[in-house]
């Protein structure tokens, strides 16, 4: 990394930030739409009453995970969101500060970028690459959970780190340490490199930032009788198409610019272990958006960043390239062909009434949504995960008809009537959904 000189320039390029700006504008009103569908899930919902449970003295305990929070995952970080959520005690608070960290990875790529030699053009490209990214559009709509701050809080650490700042790097380090466990293990590995090949004051006192946490995350969950929440690991790569199908959307949205790093590629070996070597869990932990890519969206996005520096013609082809990954491989809302989903007002507003009610309330885990709305009541509760239960309705919209008839452009199309925001063929003539 020394063979670069470190820029003066360090400030983010306006085209990057005002795609930022509109990136944020964008995904909350897509989140928004996808509030009031109820078709969050449990994740938002146990953070929102994990957080306002904290706001309110109730502490970290919730009633999807049926334990507290902080034993399932050493997430302290999240409790500086406890002030915003004693005042905006709802899941909407929770999704306009998620898009808001996410769209601030834009600006600050750029600016490290910059800090690594890259022109302004250079630095502008990898910027709004990467807020094109299904990557980033996928934990922008996706639920609200602690790695949604990763991308942000890693570019920031990466611009101190480049300008040998001991303190401010230390501190980001510490951010980052208080949003998951397995983060500890991520900043030793990357800790030891840095000491290696870059700063060794720095890189040490990293590492060991980082053993001292992990160490006193296992202590604590001893002491409590406590476990993280994770998936089993094995040898045996499961599915390794589609896992080969999610490196080449990682990489191609920048180009493919991080394979002239070459070697260096190894220092992604824990965070690609961590993925490849998962064995079936809940859900498909290597898919596009969730919470378990974004170290290692991270990293590549750094390294993206770095090769632009040296690299710069590869401004034009990455632009093209995260262009063309937004248009077709994206996984929300916005993918060409879908549509937002079909708001139930009289849905949503039942789901509101829920977070007032005085009874006990058990939903069926098909219902997370309304669970997400409703979760600032500590006395709704979700039930618990039965592998195989129904109930759940398909992920996206792809009536454009509907979706207008939803907001008076046009009439109901017939034989069609709503799943959890989706409009379905039915057997039986259905009327509009309450506006």
């Amino acid at each position: 990394m020394s063979d670069i000189p470190i820029s003066r320039t360090t400030r983010p390029t306006r085209a990057v930030v005002i795609a930022a700006i509109i990136f944020a504008c964008v995904y909350i009103a897509v989140d928004l739409n996808k509030l009031w569908a109820l078709r969050y899930g449990a994740d938002t919902g146990n953070f929102l009453q994990w957080l306002v449970g904290e706001a309110y003295g109730r502490g970290s305990w919730n009633g999807a995970e049926y334990r507290p929070h902080l034993q399932v995952h050493d997430s302290w970080s999240l409790l500086a969101l406890v002030p915003v959520l004693w005042v905006f005690p709802y899941a909407q608070t929770l999704l306009i500060i998620q898009v808001c960290a996410i769209a601030a990875g834009g600006p600050a790529l750029c600016s490290f970028a910059r800090a690594c030699g890259a022109n302004s053009r250079g630095a502008g490209a990898v910027g709004i690459a990467y807020l094109l990214s299904p990557f980033t559009q996928g934990l922008a709509q996706g639920n609200f959970i602690e790695n949604i701050f990763v991308p942000s809080l890693a570019f920031l650490g990466a611009i101190a780190a480049r300008r040998r700042a001991l303190l401010g790097t230390l501190m980001i380090a510490q951010v980052l340490l208080g949003l998951k466990e397995d983060e500890a293990l991520f900043l030793v590995w990357f800790g030891i490199a840095c000491a290696l090949w870059w700063d060794r004051r720095i890189g040490y006192s990293v590492a060991a930032l980082a053993t001292v946490n992990g160490l006193a995350f296992l202590i604590a969950e001893h002491i409590h009788g406590a476990h993280p929440s994770i998936p089993q690991y094995g040898l045996v790569i499961d599915d390794p198409l589609s896992k080969l199908g999610f490196f080449a959307a990682l990489l191609g949205g920048f180009a493919f610019a991080p394979i002239v790093l070459g070697r260096t590629l190894v220092l992604a070996t824990p965070l690609v272990a961590e993925l490849i070597l998962a064995r079936p869990w809940a859900y498909q932990i290597v898919r596009i958006g969730t919470h378990w890519s974004a170290p290692l969206f991270a990293a590549t996005a750094i390294a993206a960043a770095f090769v632009i520096g040296r690299r710069p013609g590869f401004a034009t082809p990455m632009l093209i390239c995260a262009t063309l990954c937004a248009l077709t491989i994206n996984d929300t809302a916005l993918k060409i062909g879908r549509w937002p989903y079909v708001v139930d007002r009289g849905a949503y507003s039942a789901a509101t009434e829920l977070r007032v009610s005085a009874r006990r309330v058990v939903l069926p885990r098909h219902e997370e949504g309304i669970y997400a709305v409703a979760a600032s009541n500590p006395r709704v509760l979700l039930a618990h995960y039965r592998a195989g239960e129904g109930g759940y309705c398909p992920a996206y919209n792809t009536n454009a008809r509907a979706f207008f008839a939803s907001i008076g452009v046009g009439s109901w199309p017939a034989g069609i009537a709503l799943c959890g925001g989706v409009p379905v063929p039915t057997l039986v003539p259905t009327t509009h959904p309450e506006r």
